[in-house]
């Protein structure tokens, strides 16, 4: 028996496939759990149906559930594209395989766990600045009161309060005082 798909189903299917095995596993929980819910938060019902004009339906809400996590993973990709491992950056640094591992626990770099592995954001180094890394950097991290992968994010975004700049073209810039002020407010409520 042959089933043909309908064009945006077939998009999400092909998405779906194209992610890692852990990548998979965390969308069919997030699935299951939108899949499962008979009823949703009347806050968020309310704040759905003031943007589209209408309730929104359960098949509804999966497809942004799916939509929504192939957006996340593949800006994930993205981010870590140019990423390399905790051996390149003991290489690069000239340091022991351990020495990356602890510098992220120290918090003077910034990694992702991917599949179980530590990828470090190529963009992070510079031979000119101490330690190996743009000047500022470390500080910068210790501030960031939120997750990895939302430093990750703030750093890479532009930024209005800097000019349009992300964080660490700001930093390249000898910004330092500037991205320190705004990274002390992230994650603020």
């Amino acid at each position: 028996m042959v089933v043909t798909l309908d064009p945006q189903t077939a998009q999400h299917l092909e998405a779906y496939q194209a992610l890692s095995s852990t990548e998979r596993e965390l969308v069919t929980q997030a699935l299951e759990r939108v899949a499962s819910k008979e009823t949703s938060d009347p806050a968020i019902e309310t704040l759905a149906e003031s943007i589209a004009g209408r309730s929104i339906t359960r098949t509804e809400r999966i497809q942004l559930e799916i939509e929504t996590l192939s957006r996340h993973f593949q800006h994930r990709r993205q981010l870590l594209d140019t990423a390399i491992s905790a051996s390149h950056v003991a290489q690069i640094l000239g340091t022991s395989r351990q020495t990356p591992h602890d510098r992220v626990g120290s918090q003077s770099l910034i990694a992702i766990k991917e599949n179980g592995k530590f990828c470090f954001p190529v963009w992070q180094f510079d031979p000119t600045g101490s330690d190996g890394v743009i000047d500022g950097l470390p500080d910068i991290l210790k501030a960031l009161q939120v997750s990895d992968y939302s430093k990750l994010n703030w750093l890479t975004r532009p930024n209005p309060y800097l000019d349009n700049l992300t964080p660490i073209e700001a930093l390249k810039q000898g910004e330092k005082e500037r991205v320190l002020a705004e990274a002390k407010v992230v994650g603020a409520i």
